[in-house]
């Protein structure tokens, strides 16, 4: 019998694993495979993503404790602010100096957004006296240079309504409030004020910081009937 010929073909790459799932073969989804290392374990038994580093990070620079940060004059760092932020840059493994650029970077804005606060408010107060000045009824009782000065007759009515009071603390503390919160510069603030210390003071004289004077007090029925006799006869 004539002996045949066995010959064992070498597989080529068109052979090697026909199947497909989709338009993609099990050789690109092995290769694909091949490329992902496996989950890796840290110190701590915890897994960490396998990116060729063995879960190793990069080396923190951050303190355990921030020092005093530096900040411009007149300004301070909101104690809240701080310590809200102290923990993110220790977690981002910012160094003292690298932070320190935030916080320049924080606070130029915040002393720039609270100097253009500050401009608005002050020329909203302008405008609301520039209101009263023009006003026909309030421009009347402007001082002697034009403006609402102690020698405006609206000021010194309105002082001498306060001093009736006789309570100095209530007083400062009333004044104190007017200007923080800008009330003394509100025309309708202004209008009702003055109107009550028109009626209030209607008819006195006396000077402030102290008591109407007996002479300036309502006068007896005597007195009102015979206005030319003497006091003691009244």
């Amino acid at each position: 019998m004539a002996e045949e010929n066995q010959t064992t073909e070498t597989p080529t790459p068109e052979t090697i694993s026909t199947e497909t799932t989709g338009n993609e073969s099990t050789l690109s989804t092995g290769l694909d495979a091949a490329k992902t290392t496996p989950d890796q374990t840290n110190a701590g038994g915890d897994k960490v993503p396998g990116d060729g580093t063995n879960g190793a990070k990069p080396p923190a620079g951050a303190p355990e404790k921030y020092g005093d940060w530096t900040l411009p004059d007149g300004y301070e760092l909101d104690s809240g602010v701080a310590a809200e932020a102290e923990p993110i840059f220790r977690e981002l493994g910012l160094t003292q100096e690298s932070a320190q650029k935030l916080v320049d970077f924080y606070a130029k804005h915040a002393v720039a957004s609270s100097k253009e606060a500050l401009d608005a408010w002050m020329e909203t107060r302008k405008g609301w006296r520039d209101e009263m000045k023009s006003d026909p009824e309030l421009g009347k009782l402007v001082g002697k240079d034009g403006n609402f000065g102690p020698d405006s007759p609206l000021i010194s009515t309105v002082f001498r309504a306060l001093d009736g009071l006789q309570n100095p603390k209530l007083v400062a503390d009333f004044k104190a409030a007017m200007n923080l919160t800008g009330a003394g510069d509100n025309p309708a603030f202004v209008r009702v004020l003055h109107a009550l210390a028109s009626k209030v003071t209607e008819g006195t004289t006396y000077v402030r910081g102290e008591p109407p004077a007996a002479s300036q007090r309502r006068p007896t029925a005597g007195a009102a009937l015979y206005p030319n006799l003497p006091s003691g006869r009244a």
